[in-house]
């Protein structure tokens, strides 16, 4: 037999092979074991030093706020908008070479500073700006750089569309949109978009992007107003006497429109303009609302409220008659004069002719405490509580002070001051059949969905005058207006009847300590229609120097060019004959040869329309809106439409109020904020 082969073995001792596996799986198992002890300390007890790092590189927060509620006009017309413009932001931690980058942005951004960039750039910080509120020509140049860490966002901007229109009344806001003058620092409590922080996080290009999601505008932007300006009121008053301070060579002057029933503010003009895109190249003495914030002597407006008062009291009638003294009446050691002498005059008389001899009679026989009284039930003294801040209350001393000449020169006007909106509200009280009105310059304020927040309704403050008295006094204010010898006849509207009254007052000069004859201030207060008043009107114009320098001469035409554009865009129409004669007529006696420069007289104006022809298309004011809703509009109307530019209309040919026939051409401009067209960042900070 064989051997065999196949012989049954025992059990395997264990050898080298096997003790070093023992030992390597041994290692192995520290290993892991040390890993897992180093993760769960890394991840325990340096967990928050560890976040903290990596925040630091690839997390920040940024503090952004929501854009400013709108400020609309009563038809909503926008007259402040905001925007998004581009911002240059950087992210230190990442840029290279600061002082290289800092040199190559300052030459970009002409706005900003070199060294003031450097230090930033170096600041290792995960986030600083550069430049905020850039046109998007500078955007587009940094960003072509392609530098590393530097980026752009967009940001809202405050747009004012309408450039100068309400300029000082709408005010402005600042960078970082708080409102800093005007109704944008006045009602910045509803304005202001809500602050609010939002996490970032950086990508693999190195840019930040916002990890919450989108965040909701409409519940964190601020609130809209909507004001009781009618922005095709303001631009006629601006246009009129802007139109008039050049014909007369006037320093300055100012207009309120108001609507006498409800105290609405139609229109608050003034110039010089001031444009709030470019409030960092004006001057606060530009800023400010002169209608609120000067004070005048009123003059001779203040006849009107004297006779009123003492009709209400009951210390004249109507067909009373006085003593004209022909012009020349001595009181104490002084001699009261006027420009129209005559021996007798009744109460009517007083206010057409504008005679300090029948007022200072008034006066003496209401006594000096009734006539403080009325004064002050007039508004004379006290603030309006319009809701802007800075308004004057003027100067009107207690009536126990008050000698012999102070009740003699404040029956004329002399000796106290006034505001332009005081006076306003004060003949809008005549107005409204004696009744005084608070001035009311926002209707309503809504949310960013267009929901009503809170409304302001119209307000009667007092009765000052009886509805006969008021009557009374508006007979005497017609007359003043009329062919046949009236002060303002100038301030007529063919078609309409007005009541209104002149003043004329010497400027008081401290270098002479007392009234400079050479430095003037007219004036003309008044209302149309007469019966039915819609408009009540203030209008001061101050020093001119070309021609007679009279209210009648100076401010009644201001009066007439604003009613006649006006009166027919509200739809009020004529209650007077009247004949295209009378038209012209008025034409030229608004421009006597003594005044070369004719007073305001839209490019538009058509005297068929006047004349009650019939209207073709009335241009809607378009300034402010975006392209989709001109079209739409245009559309309506059957107009053409020729644009150029993109964004927002910032002007517009014809303008608005113009007539037009169908298929007329109507031309647009829309422009962005920051673009070439508008102001830019630099320009609009100081």
């Amino acid at each position: 037999m064989g051997r065999n082969v196949f012989r049954r073995r025992g059990p395997v001792e264990p050898g080298p092979r096997r003790g070093r596996m023992l030992t390597l799986s041994v290692m192995l198992a520290l290993v892991f074991a040390g890993l897992a002890v180093r993760a769960w300390y890394l991840q325990i007890f340096r967990n928050a030093h560890y976040m903290q790092r990596s925040a630091s590189q690839h997390q920040t927060t940024v503090t952004l706020r929501a854009s400013r509620g709108p400020i609309l006009d009563r038809d909503h017309h926008e007259l402040a908008v905001s925007a998004q413009v581009p911002s240059i932001y950087a992210v230190p931690s990442d840029i290279e070479k600061p002082a290289e980058v800092a040199r190559t942005l300052a030459a970009l951004l002409p706005q900003t500073d070199r060294a003031t960039l450097e230090r930033r750039l170096s600041s290792g910080k995960a986030f600083a700006w550069i430049a905020r509120h850039v046109t998007p020509t500078q955007a587009e140049k940094v960003l072509a750089l392609k530098i590393k860490g530097i980026d752009q966002r967009g940001e809202p901007r405050r747009f004012y569309p309408n450039r100068t229109l309400a300029g000082a009344l709408i005010g402005f806001a600042g960078i970082d949109g708080t409102g800093l003058d005007g109704i944008e620092r006045d009602y910045d409590r509803y304005l202001r978009g809500r602050e609010y922080t939002v996490d970032a996080v950086r990508d693999a290009s190195g840019r930040y992007t916002l990890t919450g999601g989108a965040v909701p505008e409409e519940r964190l932007s601020g609130m809209g107003l909507v004001l009781t300006i009618d922005a095709r009121i303001q631009n006629a008053a601006e246009t009129a006497l802007m139109a008039q301070l050049k014909a007369v060579d006037a320093k300055s002057g100012v207009v309120v429109v108001l609507d006498p029933a409800t105290g609405d503010i139609l229109a608050m003009a003034q110039n010089p303009p001031f444009d709030p895109n470019l409030f960092g190249q004006a001057s606060p003495e530009d800023w400010r609302n002169r209608v609120v914030t000067d004070t005048l002597e009123p003059g001779s407006t203040v006849k009107p409220l004297l006779v009123a008062s003492a009709l209400d009291l009951g210390k004249i009638r109507a067909d009373s008659v006085f003593d004209g003294h022909h012009g020349r009446m001595r009181v104490g050691k002084k001699v009261v004069s006027d420009t129209h002498p005559v021996a007798s005059l009744n109460t009517l008389d007083i206010i057409k002719f504008s005679s300090n001899v029948g007022a200072v009679q008034v006066a003496q026989r209401m006594g000096k405490e009734n006539y403080y009284r009325y004064l002050r039930a007039f508004g004379i003294g006290e603030a309006t509580q319009v809701g802007l801040k800075g308004e004057q209350v003027g100067t009107l001393h207690p009536a126990k002070s008050w000698g012999l000449m102070h009740l003699v020169t404040q029956s004329y006007g002399y000796g106290m001051s006034v505001t332009a909106i005081q006076m306003a509200r004060a003949y809008a009280a005549i107005a409204n059949g004696g009744m005084l009105m608070r001035p009311r310059l926002v209707m309503e304020v809504r949310d960013g969905n267009d929901k009503l927040v809170e409304s302001f309704p119209p307000r009667a403050v007092r009765r000052v005058v009886s509805q006969a008295a008021a009557r009374t006094v508006v007979e005497g204010l017609i007359r003043v207006t009329t062919e046949d010898g009236g002060t303002g006849k100038r301030a007529r509207v063919p078609g309409h009847l007005v009541a209104g009254k002149t003043g004329t007052a010497y400027k008081v000069d401290p270098l002479v300590r007392g009234y400079n004859k050479n430095k003037i201030r007219t004036s003309f207060a008044g209302f149309v229609p007469a019966r039915a008043p819609r408009l009540v009107m203030f209008i001061s114009i101050d020093e001119p120097q070309i021609g007679p320098r009279y209210g009648g001469t100076v401010a009644a035409p201001v009066f007439s060019a604003i009613a006649r554009e006006i009166l027919p865009y509200m739809g009020i129409e004529a209650t007077e004959p009247y004949t295209a004669e009378e038209v012209e007529a008025v034409e030229e006696e608004l421009t006597p040869e003594d005044m070369p420069i004719a007073a305001a007289q839209p490019w538009w104006f058509d005297e068929a329309a006047l004349l009650g022809a019939p209207r073709t298309r009335l241009v809607p004011d378009l300034r402010g809106q975006a392209l989709s809703a001109v079209v739409a509009r245009a559309k309506a109307l059957n107009l053409n439409l020729r644009i150029d530019g993109a964004g927002l209309v910032v002007s517009q040919r014809p303008e608005p109020g113009a007539l037009l026939p169908a298929d007329a051409t109507l031309a647009v401009v829309l422009d962005r904020p920051g673009t070439a067209g508008s102001a830019t960042p630099e320009e609009a900070t100081p």
